[in-house]
């Protein structure tokens, strides 16, 4: 990935040399100081922890202590440079834009407070790439972090469904499906408690507990292995509990994504003809089963055909009412937005809102930064993930390495299944969603480097 070469980065490198040589002699006497690396990765396992079960609110200040070690790692350590890939320089843009979207905005304070909120997750991720530049060690712990996470919330999922436990969710419609074909919908531990949440939570990071088996296999781990295959198997299955019919058309995205990575390891880096006849089968029997669990279960499978049935589910009517509002508040707002935050979308939205049909947001990621700050805003946005996912392609294509590529699998198919399920849904604005997004951007940007592709 290119590095975007300034003047301006010079000058910050020139006086980073500067501190740092004025800083380095109090490193050896400070505690903190000389653990810095692991200071660092403990802050983000917490943020990642800590998602999966505390509010918004403590989440985002735990977050703030990961850019906050990362600058002080960057003051203090001789060598270490800024760099900064082109893909960011897109979402830097993106940064701006929305910056100015505020002070357009007809609601400044409430734009600032939402603002302020997209300054954190973006600190985060600046802060990751910054670490994980030279620290790539720690991305296979990251990653079993998620897993864990992802695991345990797939597991919960499983519970509450054994408990039968009282369904939270009105938000299906019911009239035209069978009562025993009706899903009670998990939740998990999120907060706040949401199927549709879960769901986003699973496809953020269910990609790292099959690549985490493939690695383990490729190390011959062969038990450690089985048992990854079979807690993805436990994800699996509880995301089609949550009854969220976009992230069902996200997996999907996703699997596909999954034969064309194992078909690329398989048949491009491997001569042995077991392996590719273990993948063909292994592809078909998939299929088989997969179509033999949508038959078994007729609520699943009911709950994905609703997708199509359009105006006549109520869920999906109310969806296309919300986009048609938001379309109109979009051309109205077509250049700087309404401003930032669903504190603005809400009072905003109340002017073009059909009666009776309240939102807390547009229900598509990328309309939704359209609407809060303007059609470049959401451009710039695009072109981020074009460069990222175009650039981590290049170099799994390129790579003879299959840990390497399997770390970029997963973190792109990561990113793509979170992106089509944004189509559907605004669940990547919540905190559990973008810190593990985030993470997975991070992760590609430090293993897709210039030295790598050349």
């Amino acid at each position: 990935m290119k590095l975007l070469e300034s003047k301006i980065l010079d000058f910050v490198n020139s006086g980073l040399d500067y501190v740092q040589e004025k800083t380095h002699p109090f490193v050896k006497g400070s505690f903190l100081l000389q653990y810095i690396d692991l200071f660092i990765v403990f802050a983000i396992a917490l943020t990642l922890i800590i998602s999966a079960f505390a509010p918004s609110d403590i989440i985002g200040f735990i977050s703030v202590l990961v850019p906050l070690l990362v600058v002080l790692k960057v003051l203090i350590t001789k060598g270490e440079k800024i760099e900064f890939e082109q893909c960011n320089f897109f979402l830097l843009i993106y940064l701006l834009i929305c910056l100015l979207s505020n002070f357009t905005s007809s609601m400044l304070p409430q734009s600032l407070y939402g603002f302020m909120k997209t300054l954190i997750y973006f600190g985060f991720y600046f802060a990751l790439c910054q670490f994980l530049k030279n620290n790539q060690n720690y991305i296979k712990y990251l990653l079993f972090i998620v897993a864990a996470l992802i695991e345990f919330e797939g597991i919960t999922g499983i519970i509450q469904n054994s408990l039968g436990l009282e369904n939270i969710s009105t938000w299906q419609d019911t009239s035209y499906v069978n009562p025993e074909d009706v899903l009670s919908r998990v939740y998990g531990t999120l907060n706040p408690y949401n199927p549709n949440l879960l769901a986003g939570y699973l496809i953020a990071g269910i990609s790292s507990l099959c690549g985490l088996s493939v690695l383990y296999f490729n190390d011959k781990k062969k038990i450690y292995g089985a048992a990854s295959i079979l807690l993805f198997a436990i994800s699996v299955f509880t995301l089609f509990l949550t009854g969220c019919r976009g992230a069902y058309l996200a997996l999907i995205v996703m699997i596909l994504c999954g034969i064309y990575v194992s078909y690329n390891i398989i048949f491009r880096t491997s001569n042995n003809d077991k392996y590719k006849k273990i993948w063909k089968n292994s592809v078909f029997a998939g299929f088989i089963l997969s179509i033999i669990f949508m038959l078994v279960n007729h609520g699943i499978w009911q709950r994905l055909m609703s997708v199509f049935v359009l105006r006549a589910d109520s869920s999906t009517s109310f969806r296309m009412n919300v986009y048609n509002s938001a379309i109109q508040m979009f051309q109205d707002n077509f250049l700087f937005g309404i401003g930032v935050g669903n504190k603005v979308f809400r009072e905003i939205y109340g002017l073009y809102m059909l009666s009776g049909f309240d939102a807390l947001s547009c229900y598509c990621v990328l309309l939704e930064m359209a609407v809060e700050s303007g059609i470049f805003a959401a451009i710039f946005f695009i072109l981020f993930l074009i460069a990222l996912l175009y650039c981590s392609f290049k170099m799994f294509i390129k790579s003879n390495d299959i840990n390497q590529k399997i770390l970029i699998a997963v973190a792109a198919v990561s990113i793509i299944g979170v992106m089509i399920h944004g189509i559907f849904d605004t669940i990547f604005f919540r905190p559990q969603v973008q810190f593990i997004f985030w993470t997975m951007a991070a992760i590609l940007v430090s293993v897709v480097r210039k030295d790598n592709i050349e």
